[in-house]
């Protein structure tokens, strides 16, 4: 997970997620987040702390941009389950770098992962832990997701964005 952990990005779902493939799936995994402490972060916290997962969940805290790619070619997976997200530019980064994504099925993430990602329901703990199980344990599936992911993310790029905006400018001052 790479984000601010506040909580509209779910992250106390995410980490009830991983204790649920380490206890019912049997699963040794680990989950390590990326990302600076926001507002009512402490949920997030006290999540790990009820569930015992001290040893197996990682706050990492804010990384510089330099040094996520490393973080994205160690990780099996990125799963983002924000309830809202603006645009979503970690699951696009980790599809840069081939990542697996797993992503809510809200606001702009849908559009940004497109049929390269799963996309799951950001209020079901089991769906979340499904998605992960499977890209854990599907190889076929992870490759998949890795030359689709791929794909997407070349539709996406600064300069492009850059480009698209300047002609909305254009045509508005057109007018």
């Amino acid at each position: 997970f790479v984000s601010t952990i506040e909580p509209r990005k779910n992250v106390p779902s995410l980490v009830r997620a991983m204790w649920q493939l380490t206890e019912c799936y049997k699963e040794d995994v680990r989950l390590v987040l990326a990302g600076g402490r926001g507002w009512l972060f402490e949920d997030a916290f006290a999540v790990v702390e009820e569930l015992k997962l001290n040893g197996r969940v990682h706050f990492v805290g804010r990384v510089p941009s330099e040094d996520l790619l490393y973080l994205y070619n160690a990780a099996e997976m990125l799963a983002h389950p924000a309830f809202y997200e603006g645009f979503g530019l970690p699951p696009l980064e980790a599809m840069v770098c081939g990542l697996p994504v797993i992503v809510s099925n809200v606001a702009s993430l849908p559009e940004v992962v497109g049929d390269a990602g799963l996309l799951i329901d950001p209020h079901d703990v089991d769906e979340l832990t499904v998605a992960m199980w499977r890209v854990l344990n599907d190889s076929g599936l992870h490759q998949e997701m890795q030359e689709k992911g791929l794909r997407q993310a070349g539709r996406f790029s600064w300069e492009r964005a850059a480009r698209e905006t300047l002609d909305i400018y254009r045509m508005a001052f057109e007018k």
